[in-house]
C-alpha cells in the first residue's frame, strides 16, 4: 500500500494532506523519513508516526483466546460423535479459523481469528513461535528420563526435539513438566513422553508466542489486547521472506 494512502485510509486526513506531512518530514517509516509520498509499505510490519505517534489502520479482523477443553476436536466435522470447539462455541465461532492445533485430549490456550494470512504467518516454520506447555506424566521422571525426554524423537519422518524441558514439581506422584516447542507437529509433545518410558495423564498448552492462558477458565474466550496482537504481527513471517537465521537462543 502506499504511504499516502495509509494515512488517508487510517483516518488521519486527505490523500492531498498527507502529502503535506511527508513533504514536512513529519512522517517516518520504521523510523525513516520516506522518500516519496508513494513509497509502499507493508501495514502489518512497518511502523508508521507522524509527529512520533503511531498511525495505524483500523482494524475489522477477529482475534480470539479461547481455552479448549480437553475430549473435543479442533475440527469444522465431527468424528464419531464427539464434539468440535465449533460445535462448543456456536455462533461465537462463525468465520473463525484455528491458528495449529490441540489433540482431542488435550486442553488449553488456543487462538483464533478470520486473518488468514496472519494465521498462515504464524505457523511458518521460520516464525518460530514458542508454544508452552504444562505436562503431567507418570512415572515422575529420573535423569535418564530428562536427558531422553530434552533429546527429542522423530515424528512424521523428521526428527524433532522440544527447546527446552524443565521438571516443575512433583504432584500425587504425577511428574510436572514445563515443555517448550518452536514447531508444533501432530502429538509431538506425547511423542517425546512414548520415547522416554512417560505415559501423558494431562496436556495443557499455557502460552503461544506472547498470549498467555492465564486465569481464562475452560471453554471461555476472550478478544486479544492490542498489545498481543501488535506482538504477534511482529512475530508473523509473511509468505515468502526470507530472514536471516537467528543466533543460538
Amino acid at each position: 500500500m502506499r504511504l499516502n494512502l495509509y494515512l488517508a485510509r487510517a483516518g488521519r486526513g486527505s490523500r492531498r494532506e498527507a502529502d503535506e506531512w511527508i513533504r514536512e518530514g513529519r512522517v517516518q517509516v520504521n523510523g525513516v523519513t520516506p522518500q516519496g509520498f508513494g513509497e509502499p509499505i507493508d501495514p502489518a510490519r512497518d511502523r508508521v508516526t507522524i509527529d512520533g505517534h503511531p498511525v495505524q489502520l483500523p482494524d475489522t479482523s477477529r482475534y480470539l483466546a479461547y481455552h479448549k477443553p480437553p475430549e473435543t476436536l479442533v475440527s469444522r466435522r465431527s468424528q464419531g460423535g464427539k464434539p468440535t470447539i465449533y460445535l462448543r462455541l456456536g455462533s461465537r465461532a462463525q468465520g473463525l479459523h484455528a491458528i495449529g492445533r490441540l489433540d482431542y485430549d488435550s486442553e488449553g490456550l488456543l487462538l483464533l481469528t478470520d486473518d488468514g494470512t496472519l494465521a498462515e504467518a504464524l505457523l511458518h516454520p521460520r516464525s518460530e513461535v514458542l508454544r508452552r506447555y504444562r505436562v503431567w506424566v507418570t512415572p515422575v521422571p529420573d535423569t535418564d528420563r530428562m536427558r531422553r525426554l530434552a533429546a527429542g524423537t522423530v515424528v512424521e519422518g523428521v526428527a524433532v526435539a522440544p527447546e527446552a524441558v524443565v521438571l516443575e514439581g512433583i504432584e500425587k506422584g504425577l511428574g510436572i513438566l514445563r515443555i517448550d516447542l518452536r514447531e508444533g507437529k501432530k502429538r509431538e509433545i506425547r511423542e517425546f513422553a512414548r520415547s522416554a518410558g512417560l505415559n501423558v495423564r494431562r496436556l495443557l498448552r499455557i502460552s503461544f508466542g506472547p498470549v498467555q492462558l492465564g486465569i481464562l477458565r475452560r471453554g471461555a474466550i476472550r478478544a486479544l489486547t492490542s498489545a498481543e496482537l501488535g506482538a504477534l504481527r511482529r512475530l508473523a513471517v509473511p509468505r515468502g521472506a526470507r530472514l536471516p537465521r537467528q543466533g543460538p537462543r
